[in-house]
């Protein structure tokens, strides 16, 4: 497999035709679910095992703070899907692949965290070994920011938007922008 390749193609996901469908289910789905409890959720992409090592990661990344973290929003779901019905056959190989290495990883890991951080340096390092990192990280923050609680409570939400500011000065209070050393970018 090549997994340069693999990785150049997969922001074609984003311009996949199905993607735009997903990801206003994603968003409406949220709030179904909300009003109608949680319902029992089958994967349809990652396996039982997979999906734990995901929600575990993704909560690593955007922990429950002020607002609540990945998996509570349902950021998960909204990777089984797009795993499931974007990517091709060889993407979808690199992501198991990556997954059975991280489920490992975590497992051995003392620090997930150190861990998360060190996979994260490889990925904007461009290493291929942890290309699928860098998937799972964007995905799990798109999912997050399109979701009803990313929106309007972790973003700089304004319910009337007003004059378009392009530069505004970076504060403590400045929301989307976390102390961390984890990239957030895209």
């Amino acid at each position: 497999m090549n997994r340069r390749k693999t990785l150049q193609t997969l922001g074609l996901i984003s311009s996949h035709a199905l993607f735009p469908a997903i990801l206003s289910n994603f968003v409406a789905g949220c709030k179904n679910a909300v009003e109608t409890g949680e319902a029992v959720f089958e994967p349809a992409f990652f396996t039982r095992e997979e999906m734990e090592a995901i929600i575990k990661t993704i909560d690593i990344l955007l922990p429950a703070t002020s607002t609540p973290s990945a998996s509570q929003v349902g950021t998960h779901r909204f990777l089984d899907e797009v795993f499931a019905k974007c990517m091709t056959s060889e993407q979808q190989a690199m992501i198991r692949e990556g997954l059975a290495d991280l489920q490992t990883q975590l497992g051995e890991s003392d620090d997930p965290m150190v861990l998360l951080s060190e996979l994260d340096r490889q990925a904007y390092a461009n290493e291929e070994t942890a290309a699928y990192f860098k998937v799972i990280k964007q995905y799990a923050m798109i999912g997050f920011f399109t979701s009803q609680e990313g929106i309007t409570q972790a973003a700089n939400y304004v319910k009337v938007p007003g004059d378009y500011k392009g530069e505004i000065p970076l504060t403590e209070g400045t929301l989307n922008y976390g102390m961390t050393n984890l990239r957030f970018y895209l």
